[in-house]
């Protein structure tokens, strides 16, 4: 009887750390293509014009919509547990883009993005109120603008 259970403890252990593998991604999404970093201080909408991107030495005469991506994971600080999932590159931000229906941004053509500032705001079911939780490490978030 104890012979099975000397076997059985190693091939638990075995079950859970096969079962504990990460996938990572093949490579990073900052790899390739031109990147912008826009600093982000508050959560909420934002809106990059056409004049906003001439500024940050983006050319706008042939500049296809569709080649536009944004990139970032918020900014709220990672949690101090070791054993709490995250993402081991950055996800893609949804973006609207403004651009007139002829697939090009240019004139007053637009992109809105939602974008998650450094701190956040934490529910406290027990309490029935919300906590302010700010970023100790940061003051504004990162979010990557591909072209």
């Amino acid at each position: 009887m104890p012979k099975r259970g000397l076997l059985f403890v190693p091939l638990l252990l075995l079950s859970l750390c096969s079962a504990a593998q990460r996938t990572y991604a093949t490579h990073s999404v900052l790899a390739a293509g031109n990147l912008y970093r826009l600093g982000i201080r508050a959560t909420g909408v934002y809106k990059i014009d056409v004049p906003f991107l001439n500024s940050m030495g983006i050319s706008t005469s042939v500049l296809p919509a569709a080649t536009i991506r944004l990139f970032g994971n918020g900014g709220a600080p990672i949690p101090e547990a070791n054993n709490v999932p995250q993402p081991d590159d950055l996800r893609e931000i949804a973006i609207t883009v403004v651009d007139g229906g002829d697939g090009q941004l240019n004139g007053s053509d637009y992109i809105l993005l939602y974008a998650e500032g450094p701190d956040t705001w934490e529910k406290d079911s027990v309490n029935q109120r919300f906590r302010h939780i700010k970023n100790p490490y940061a003051a504004e978030s990162a979010v990557f603008l591909s072209v």
